[in-house]
């Protein structure tokens, strides 16, 4: 969720709240605090602040997604997504693939595509 973007940097609820209304979300502070708890990913930090856990395999991996992606709607793992990949990661194809749709953003519809959710 786009949630997780803003969350690189530590936040508080109230910030969260508006946060979700500039992206047309009219959640209260309880409805937040929920969705977050419920996300593994988001925890409250030492400062009473939420926050996303940063996996840098994870996030080499979506931004590799991202880049091959583009403005299209479908790429191929193998090339164009292991190409963004720098060569200090050996990553699988398969590992692509399942944080790919881990994120709920993305589908396969076959072994080495990738596309966005409709």
């Amino acid at each position: 969720m786009f949630l997780h973007d803003y969350l690189k940097n530590a936040k508080s609820t109230q910030d969260m709240v508006f946060i979700f209304r500039e992206n047309g979300l009219i959640w209260n502070e309880k409805q937040i605090e929920l969705y977050a708890l419920l996300d593994p990913a988001i925890y409250v930090n030492k400062d009473g602040k939420w926050t996303v856990q940063q996996d840098e395999r994870r996030q080499v991996i979506l931004n590799a997604i991202e880049e091959a992606i583009g403005y299209r709607t479908m790429v191929k793992i193998d090339p164009d997504v292991i190409s963004h990949i720098s060569g200090h990661h050996i990553i699988p194809m398969l590992e692509i693939k399942e944080v790919a749709i881990s994120t709920g953003r993305y589908e396969s519809p076959r072994k080495n595509i990738l596309r966005i959710k409709r």
